[in-house]
């Protein structure tokens, strides 16, 4: 900045005065501002996408883990909709139903402890082979919230040979569906 002294002589002095220092704290806090924005923005964008691949990726590895197992199955041993109540085998239930799920075991061979078994436990979806009620010890996936089974026509889930299957998936407050139908073949 310059000034202009009493003898006509020029003094440049240095630095900024109060206003210049305001002005550019303003315009430093307002730039500060829109990078913050933007990157926070960005970052729950990313998130968002993240959870939602994730999820869409355990929920097709389980869907196809447990249509893998159902293939080599001959019927359904055991279907439990909480840790208390077990479904009749025997019962005639309408087809295209979403039936609450929270253990089911798929008989494979003749003897008793030939069965897969499948349990959600705490949010993780838990693989087992052996008797039909065990608990399970493999972890297949996470952020499992809820499954379905339905039937495609009206039969018992002990005559049953093709259903479907459905999981519900969240994380985050990201909710995920999917689907899959399995016919079992080994009869």
């Amino acid at each position: 900045m310059l000034s202009l002294e009493s003898g006509g002589a020029v003094k440049i002095r240095r630095g900024f005065s109060l206003i210049e220092l305001l002005i550019s704290l303003c315009l430093f806090s307002v730039v500060m501002a829109l990078i913050f924005t933007f990157f926070t923005h960005n970052l729950n964008s990313y998130r968002k996408a993240h959870n939602s691949s994730e999820i869409q990726f355990q929920a097709q590895y389980i869907l196809n883990f447990m249509t893998g197992k159902i293939l080599s199955s001959n019927s359904i041993s055991l279907v439990k909709p909480n840790d208390v109540t077990i479904y009749s085998l025997t019962v005639v239930r309408s087809r295209d139903t979403d039936f609450p799920v929270k253990k089911i075991s798929f008989k494979y061979g003749e003897r008793e402890d030939e069965n897969y078994i499948f349990h959600i436990m705490n949010n993780n979806i838990r693989y087992g082979n052996g008797k039909k009620d065990i608990n399970p010890t493999v972890e297949l996936g996470n952020y499992v919230e809820e499954m379905y089974i339905s039937l495609m026509k009206d039969e018992s889930f002990g005559e049953a040979k093709f259903i479907r299957l459905k999981i519900v998936m969240e994380k985050d407050g990201q909710r995920y569906e999917a689907f899959q139908g399995a016919c079992m073949r080994n009869n």
